[in-house]
Parts: structure tokens; sequence; C-alpha cells
């Protein structure tokens, strides 16, 4: 669904229902905790909040593994919305070049035979419509060919 080089701020997210775990990782935080995983944490929170309750908490390095997690779903879509404040501020605090890459992963599927391939979001990741099958021969040759390190 998501390049697997992609970032999980907004990855893959989505899920209906609600979660059985509290969303109370944020009173854990201590000092050494960076702004960037800070950030990722109240996103993370606002998803699960949003009804996205499968919604993981971010490593310590910022990103979240929501490979499970089913973007298409209406609760997803509705959460993202509702998170959008708490996704800029995670996108202001990702590193320029980390945009730029994935500016040139889109470019590239594009290229590559996924013509209506999407930028991606502020946080990161990518949002596919409908048009867009990940399982298809073409998807898959032009994520193989893209993820080719350069």
């Amino acid at each position: 669904m998501v390049l697997p080089a992609v970032s999980a701020c907004a990855i893959a997210l989505a899920a209906c229902g609600s979660s059985s775990r509290p969303p109370t990782a944020a009173a854990g935080l201590n000092r050494s905790v960076t702004t960037t995983q800070r950030a990722a944490l109240e996103f993370a929170e606002c998803m699960r909040a949003h009804g996205v309750g499968n919604f993981p908490d971010p490593t310590s390095n910022g990103r979240a593994p929501a490979d499970h997690v089913n973007k298409h779903a209406p609760a997803f879509q509705t959460a993202v919305r509702a998170c959008h404040p708490q996704m800029a501020a995670l996108a202001d605090l990702k590193p320029k070049t980390s945009r730029a890459r994935e500016l040139r992963e889109a470019e590239c599927m594009r290229t590559h035979g996924v013509p209506n391939f999407p930028d991606p979001l502020p946080g990161g990741g990518y949002e596919y419509s409908g048009s867009i099958n990940p399982n298809s021969p073409a998807f898959q040759r032009a994520s193989n060919q893209c993820q080719k390190p350069k």
C-alpha cells in the first residue's frame, strides 16, 4: 500500500474500531524525547482518539510502523482530517531531504507506469485514490524500480 521507504506519519493508516490500549504514552515522556518523537506521539494519539484504534505509537526514530492499518477505511479518513494540525506540525519537523526523496519517489512511480501516483502527504507517506492498485503488476514494477538505491 505504501512504499516501504515512506515514513508512517500518514502511512497506510486506518482502521475501524476503538483501541483497548489507552493513549497514555505521552504521560511517560521524559526530557530526552525529541521534538519529532513528541510530535509523532501526539499524532498517533490523535489518530487513536478519532477512531483509528490500532494506530501504533512511534518508535524511537519518530516513525510509526503502521503497515497493518487500513488507510482507506472511513475512520482513517475522518481521523486524518481531524489530526491535520498534528500531521502538519510533524511535517514541519521532517528533514527537507526526506521530503525531497519522497517527491522523487512519487515522480519515479509516475514515470514508470503509475501515472496517478500522488505526491507525499505533508507528514510523509502517500494517500492513494481508488484508481491505484498497489497489487497490480504495473505498480509492483514501478515500486521495484523506484526503490532501488541510487
